[in-house]
């Protein structure tokens, strides 16, 4: 086991950040906290570093009690979004900081200092500017000079806030690709901070959605894309549609009856339908009970919106699709939904 954090609750004046919040990091696993701003995220990271402390709980750091603790006593390693990088220090030195900064009794010869750090900007691919000082770095090479210097003291875990949200797209991707494949190679326990969907999917083993200081859910990727908790998760993670709907038996009846889709939820009467935009299949049809509304094209893909007896549903094709069926402005056509989720309407 790697984090065991039960009961840890924050307040910070009347404003509740973390509410009685478990949650265990698996030793060695790269575990995504999302979630939107003032979900409390970051405070519950914080609180793993020992940058903040809780009000009530516990956090258990490798089986032991952790929160008595300071947080160079932790072994934990933590970056920041805008690196935090000393200016008038090299990256070289940036990097040993940590090394040689710790008592005199646990400090490093600096010759074995110099070889870790070394070592180090060779694995993040930095060797070449050891010399260089940050202002002569690009973004996403200061950032891996901030998390060379968060590995140079070899922590338990390794902590990151937004690792990548003071980066461009292109540069974001690149570094996500490439933190991806260095946690594979030293599995590292790792939590980093993120309210991008897209990276929490793409770079977690599990993802922990947050909402208003709890937790709505936990899973791999997959499981919480494709089976959300709740509605929160559903609308939070990608496109959704949201339809009124009622459900009789396991049959959710849309469109005043026109649609009658299929769901597994146990929900009876009232409630609302989710479903994916690439979960709506549409076909040309002069009698069908939709009317496309708007097509938009992004890339290799087309944005169809479709009114639905006054509701509207967005569906997702690829692009050269669209143009062999020859569905346009204005068309009426058939409405095909794979995959529905039900949930009571409150």
């Amino acid at each position: 086991m790697g984090l065991r954090l039960s009961g840890i609750s924050k307040r910070f004046g009347d404003y509740q950040a973390l509410d009685t919040v478990d949650l265990e990091v698996r030793t060695g696993e790269l575990l995504a906290l999302l979630g939107p701003s003032g979900s409390g995220k970051t405070t519950l990271l914080r609180i793993m570093a020992g940058l903040e402390q809780p009000d009530t709980g516990s956090l258990q750091l490798h089986g032991e009690e952790a929160l008595g603790l300071k947080p160079r006593e932790r072994g934990v390693g933590f970056v920041f979004q805008h690196y935090a990088l000393f200016r008038h220090m090299t990256v070289l030195d940036n990097v040993a900081f940590g090394l040689k900064v710790r008592p005199r009794g646990e400090r490093l010869p600096n010759a074995e200092i110099r070889r870790r750090v070394e070592e180090l900007l060779r694995l993040v691919q930095l060797a070449p500017f050891a010399d260089r000082y940050p202002a002569q770095l690009s973004g996403g090479q200061r950032q891996r000079v901030a998390l060379a210097r968060a590995l140079a003291i070899e922590p338990k875990v390794l902590l990151l806030d937004e690792p990548f949200g003071a980066l461009d797209a292109k540069v974001r991707k690149e570094l996500r690709r490439w933190l991806r494949g260095l946690h594979d190679e030293m599995h590292i326990t790792s939590v980093f901070v993120t309210h991008d969907q897209e990276e929490a999917l793409e770079l977690a083993d599990r993802v922990v959605v947050m909402s208003q200081g709890r937790i709505e859910q936990v899973g791999t990727p997959a499981e919480v894309y494709d089976n959300p908790a709740s509605t929160f998760v559903y609308e939070f993670l990608g496109q959704v549609n949201r339809l009124d709907c009622v459900v009789d038996g396991g049959i959710a009846a849309l469109a005043g009856g026109a649609l009658r889709v299929a769901t597994g939820d146990p929900v009876q009467g009232p409630a609302v339908a989710f479903i994916r935009p690439h979960d709506v299949t549409l076909s040309p049809d002069p009698e069908g009970p939709g009317n496309v509304l708007g097509v938009v094209t992004v890339g290799p893909q087309a944005r169809i919106e479709v009114g639905l007896a006054g509701q509207i549903l967005e569906a997702e094709m690829p692009r050269d699709r669209l143009a062999q069926i020859g569905l346009r402005l204005g068309h009426r056509c058939a409405v095909q939904i794979e995959r529905v989720r039900a949930f009571p309407r409150v």
